[in-house]
């Protein structure tokens, strides 16, 4: 798979590492190459309110301040505002959220890569591999393959972002390394 820089994350593959305290392994992979929609940043500000999940946001919060990861806002006098608008829109049938629709734009304005699980949202608004596409497993796969986690290390981290209601496919991390290894 040939990724290009920066990725850009939807809230639900940012959230399968927020929610487990790993955005290291982001980090180790994309190294101050991440970048979070404003529209993305503002779902995830609101568990900042629930103390049993503010940890969420404050894991976001600190990889913004220290630099590590950039929020990139589509604002009204942005070239990118017409494109936006038309992915979201009431009228639009193929309507997607804020925030997929947001990375979605960056990501082919920035000539990077889109980081989402929610493929039925995104996929339709994808062609001709534009912009690149990784998920979850796709990122823990690629942290696996450089050896830095074992595939019961990797196994752990799928069942915990699971139990966090992070929406995965239904297998398991040892079926993501066969799939991938190939």
């Amino acid at each position: 798979m040939i990724l290009k820089t920066p990725i850009i994350f939807d809230n639900d593959c940012i959230s399968s590492f927020l929610w487990i305290n790993r955005t290291d392994i982001i980090n180790t992979l994309f190294d101050r190459q991440i970048i979070i929609p404003a529209s993305v940043y503002d779902e995830i500000k609101k568990l900042k309110r629930f103390s049993n999940y503010n940890y969420v946001y404050y894991n976001l919060e600190t990889e913004i301040s220290n630099g590590s990861f950039q929020v990139e806002d589509i604002g009204i006098t942005s070239p990118l505002l017409n494109d936006y608008m038309a992915l979201t829109s009431m009228t639009n049938p193929k309507r997607i959220g804020k925030g997929e629709a947001a990375a979605i734009i960056i990501a082919r304005a920035f000539d990077g890569t889109l980081a989402s699980n929610n493929l039925k949202d995104v996929l339709p608004h994808i062609k001709n591999g534009q912009p690149p596409l990784i998920c979850t497993e796709h990122i823990l796969f690629m942290y696996y393959d450089k050896n830095y986690i074992s595939p019961d290390d990797g196994q752990k981290m799928w069942q915990e972002m699971k139990s966090k209601r992070r929406m995965l496919p239904d297998y398991d991390f040892y079926t993501v390394i066969n799939k991938f290894s190939k």
